[in-house]
């Protein structure tokens, strides 16, 4: 299929970014794919996406370009995370991002792999000398592929301001695409903002569709602070079903406009607070990406700071109005959906609670039958009250509802005296009925872990090595017509923490795939040798349970 390009010829002018001068920018497409788009600048993820999404056609190993000249600066091979990822600094100030690629090229595959056999790891991060791995615009640097973090081949890929490392939406640079599909709204929601100690679901109202572009709720009356969120998605056309995040959102009271945010740049400091920007409690009890679309309490987002008014809608001061809130992606296509409030004194706001109150200026240490809580200062975003019980050896700290901005040490009281025995327990959270491992320590009277969300926890234990066998080759099998070597490694509860493989007591890079539980040698590193080999690999799980796997192939 014909190289598909899409290059910018235009001048831009980005305020605060590289220097705050015109430029013209001449960018590369960095993917050999449609511009088909699975994710979009700033949407939901663990944190702000902070690129943007090629699909791939479906497929591993489609072409990565470099979109300039430039350098690389950083180029890393891990299991979780970007991946295999490619980082290159271009002299215009912008640094570019090629992560979850299956392959380098050849001559970066070669200075990697040699970087990783010196330093006998399976995963390596390198900062390489300027100048020392140079490359051209439209250089082919790597192969698009599904490792670190993915769940499905594709590439991300970012734009940064190479001196504050701050993300920029690549689409600024006007790489061109097809987009003729307005957004989703699929429900709006009312957010008590009353009361922070307090977090309900949140109110959802029924959305009908007006036309094409306009949607609208019954009206309704409120007390109190209210803030609106939306169920939102955006797709680029039919048939292409992948719902992506919004470019742009604005609100207006009786038509005049009174806040708004675009999605052109995020600061990496500033990505943790995606946990507030969107509803935590209807993303954790309904699996429902709510966006606020209002200035969360206690953020510090520098895309929302040129509002003056923060978007909750308070009752004494919006008595009866019209609202009217618009969703735009990049290509301007928008949807709205319009209503009216009516304030109602007699709507009492007022809600009874218990707990222990929990503020976020201040250090706490809980005692509950022994189990111990350690809370430090601003471990929340917002204060709080815990409900919390230690019985029959479980530590509940009541319903997920409040999100973490650090986290907290938990310590569980145990009588363990055998060694082996106190070696395999850690503390485990209970989610659904099953245990979810935690890395932990241990002393003579306590084992503890550091937590980042509420919830049910208890002490386990994994008493079991991990299991290993071949999937692609047998025990003493000649494997000369074989690219690659792959074995599946799997532990079902406190995962792989490491393992290390040798040929004829060489060590050799098996690199690792979660996601499918597998280890796989490429040949072509040639580290075995012609006739009989013996292979070796040694295996550890999180608790310390070890293995050895040990055969002979042929070549």
């Amino acid at each position: 299929m014909r190289l598909f390009l899409r290059i910018l010829y235009t001048t831009l002018f980005i305020s605060n970014i590289n220097f705050g001068i015109s430029q013209e920018i001449d960018f590369h497409t960095p993917i050999d794919a449609p511009f088909d788009l699975s994710g979009t600048f700033g949407e939901f993820r663990s944190r702000f996406h902070t690129g943007i999404d090629f699909k791939s056609r479906g497929v591993q190993g489609q072409k990565i370009f470099s979109i300039e000249d430039g350098y690389v600066s950083r180029i890393e091979v891990n299991n979780y995370g970007y991946g295999k990822v490619i980082y290159i600094d271009h002299l215009n100030g912008f640094t570019s991002v090629y992560a979850h690629l299956k392959n380098f090229s050849p001559e970066l595959d070669e200075y990697i792999k040699s970087e990783l056999y010196k330093a006998k790891k399976n995963s390596i991060k390198k900062f390489p000398k300027k100048n020392q791995l140079r490359i051209s615009k439209g250089e082919v640097i790597g192969y698009s592929g599904n490792t670190g973090r993915s769940f499905g081949p594709h590439l991300h890929f970012e734009i940064r301001d190479t001196k504050s490392q701050d993300a920029i939406n690549p689409l600024m640079f006007n790489y061109t695409y097809k987009d003729d599909e307005r957004p989703i709204i699929r429900g709006l929601y009312l957010i008590n903002e009353d009361n922070s100690l307090i977090r309900s679901l949140p109110i959802r109202k029924k959305v009908r569709k007006v036309n094409d572009s306009t949607y609208t709720v019954d009206d309704f009356e409120y007390n109190g602070k209210v803030g609106i969120g939306l169920d939102i998605y955006d797709i680029q056309y039919k048939n292409l079903y992948n719902q992506n995040g919004v470019y742009k959102v604005e609100l207006f009271i009786d038509s005049i406009l009174k806040y708004s945010y675009k999605m052109d740049k995020i600061k990496f400091s500033e990505n943790h607070y995606k946990k507030i920007m969107y509803d935590y409690i209807s993303l954790v009890e309904s699996n429902k990406k709510v966006l606020k679309i209002y200035s969360p309490r206690n953020s510090n987002l520098s895309f929302l700071k040129n509002n003056k008014f923060n978007g909750i809608i308070n009752s004494d001061s919006f008595k009866n109005n019209s609202l009217h809130v618009r969703v735009s992606d990049w290509n301007g296509n928008s949807s709205s959906i319009k209503f009216k409030i009516k304030a109602n004194d007699s709507i009492s706001s007022r809600q009874s609670y218990n707990g222990i109150e929990i503020l976020t200026d201040q250090k706490y240490t809980l005692n509950k039958n022994s189990s111990i809580i350690e809370i430090d200062k601003n471990t929340f975003y917002n204060d709080l009250l815990m409900n919390v019980s230690y019985q029959s050896g479980i530590l509940n700290l009541g319903k997920e509802k409040d999100p973490f901005r650090s986290s907290i040490k938990i310590k569980l009281p145990h009588k363990i005296s055998d060694t082996l025995e106190l070696r395999q327990s850690f503390v485990g959270k209970i989610i659904n009925g099953k245990i979810s491992y935690i890395n932990s320590k241990k002393s003579n009277s306590y084992i503890y872990a550091s937590i980042s969300s509420l919830g049910e926890y208890v002490i386990s234990k994994d008493s079991l090595k991990p299991e290993i066998k071949p999937i692609n080759f047998k025990s003493n099998s000649n494997i000369k017509l074989k690219n690659t070597l792959r074995l599946r490694l799997k532990d079902d509860l406190s995962g792989i923490k490491k393992y290390s493989s040798y040929f004829n007591g060489n060590w050799a890079l098996f690199e690792y795939e979660p996601k499918s539980n597998m280890i796989f040698h490429n040949l072509s590193d040639g580290i075995i040798k012609n006739g009989e080999n013996e292979l070796i690999i040694k295996y550890e799980d999180g608790v310390g349970n070890k293995g050895v796997y040990q055969t002979k192939v042929y070549y």
